[in-house]
């Protein structure tokens, strides 16, 4: 009996139930996918009924809180990386030894360029080519983290991998109605583990889709009321959630807002020099709500709340609502810049938006609602336990989260498209 062992030997032999799956590892290797589907579903089934349970005994579950039982399992995450020092708006990759995060970006670079060779969905009613830019959270879309299955601490159960590549196909993707009218299927475009300044690096070294989608019988017309924007021009939508890991990294949120600017501007600018005189769109997420304090107490040293007395900060949210805070100003910089735009932020506040009309400096913008404010369907949730049935780890959906998130994703779609 698992129970009757002393509990680090049964750690052990839970992971030998577990074999491992390696970076390098794929589930679009067609070689390797199937054994990679059935180890992964072994994991879930054993994390689901097998860790928590062979890991703590009935009273050690009453004694633990959930981040304790969460830190025990985060065995299979990578260890904190203080990244405070850096610039957050400087392109730079992971080093060289990370292979994976490499090697994840190459098969994305490669998916950018087969969608760019491929040809175009011209229906009459056409709607734009959706394109998912971000971290573990826009990865998790596929199901993945680094290309694989993800480690037992994002606390999936069997099959979620599956369900979650389900919710997007339904909303986004060839299921859809959006994607039956899509004029090319949706990128998504995520590494876990990305910070601004690798994300940067990524976009500006082949992640970003380069082809004209619609025959260009006309460029802006230069002559057109400003108050109307040419949604019958729009080729993309660029749907960016990107920032967290860099708190998560200790950097603290003035830089962290530095670097989500440069990623904003670092799309919109490519998508300029690419696509000059033709309309961008952007949906630009609010930081979503993360619970996994033991992460924010382990970053002390060198991130402490007090250095002196190595206090630790107790968690991230107080650094995410700083950030949120700012970003309302953030986009308006981005408008005023980058006026041939519709830029909506998704923000996780309860207060209800009705569409309406952008302002700044006293000059009214295109019409439109510049803040979708989503509540709920952004994790906004007083009740911890209520959270956990989204995000069990507390820093990542599972499929009833990424169901949940998708309907605000959706909204923000309606208002780009509004006329």
């Amino acid at each position: 009996s698992p129970s009757a062992l002393p509990r680090r030997r049964r750690k052990q032999v839970v992971s030998l139930l577990l074999p491992p799956i390696t970076a390098g590892q794929s589930l679009n290797d067609s070689s390797s996918g199937f054994l990679l589907c059935t180890a992964g579903r072994l994991r879930y089934a054993a994390i689901a009924s097998v860790a928590l349970h062979y890991f703590f005994s009935p009273e050690e579950k009453n004694e633990k809180s959930h981040d304790e039982m969460m830190e025990t399992l985060t065995g299979s995450s990578r260890p904190f990386q203080y990244i405070g020092d850096l610039d957050p708006s400087e392109p730079q990759p992971w080093p060289e030894e990370e292979e994976d995060w490499h090697a994840l970006h190459e098969t994305l670079v490669k998916r950018v360029e087969e969608s760019d060779a491929s040809s175009s969905n011209q229906v009459k009613d056409h709607l734009p080519q959706l394109v998912f830019y971000g971290d573990s959270i826009t990865e998790g879309w596929n199901g993945t983290s680094f290309g694989n299955l993800p480690g037992q601490h994002r606390m999936w159960t069997t099959g979620e991998d599956e369900s979650i590549r389900d919710v997007f196909a339904n909303a986004f993707g060839d299921k859809s109605d959006w994607g039956e009218r899509a004029l090319k299927p949706p990128l998504v475009l995520g590494i876990s583990g990305s910070r601004t300044y690798d994300f940067i690096w990524r976009v500006v070294n082949g992640e970003f889709p380069v082809s004209s989608l619609l025959n260009k019988e006309g460029a802006i017309d230069n002559n057109r009321d400003d108050d109307v924007f040419p949604i019958e021009q729009l080729e993309r939508i660029y749907i960016l959630l990107m920032g967290t890991n860099n708190l998560g990294g200790g950097m603290l949120p003035e830089p962290t807002l530095k670097g989500m600017d440069a990623a904003g501007r670092t799309i919109l600018q490519l998508h300029e020099k690419h696509f000059p005189n033709t309309p961008a769109a952007m949906l630009f997420s609010e930081l979503l709500p993360r619970k996994d304090d033991f992460r924010a107490i382990k970053m002390c040293p060198p991130r402490c709340k007090n250095v002196d007395t190595l206090e630790p900060f107790q968690s991230f949210m107080p650094a995410i609502k700083k950030v949120n805070r700012a970003l309302p100003n953030l986009l308006d910089g981005l408008r005023e810049d980058f006026k041939n735009s519709r830029i909506i932020l998704l923000s996780a506040n309860n207060v209800t938006s009705e569409i309406g009309a952008s302002k700044q400096n006293g000059n009214t913008m295109h019409s439109y609602t510049p803040v979708i404010n989503c509540g709920h369907e952004m994790f906004a949730f007083d009740d911890i336990d209520e959270l956990d049935v989204y995000m069990p780890d507390r820093l990542h959906p599972n499929a009833k989260g990424y169901k949940l998130w998708s309907h605000c994703l959706q909204k923000g779609l309606d208002v780009i498209m509004s006329r």
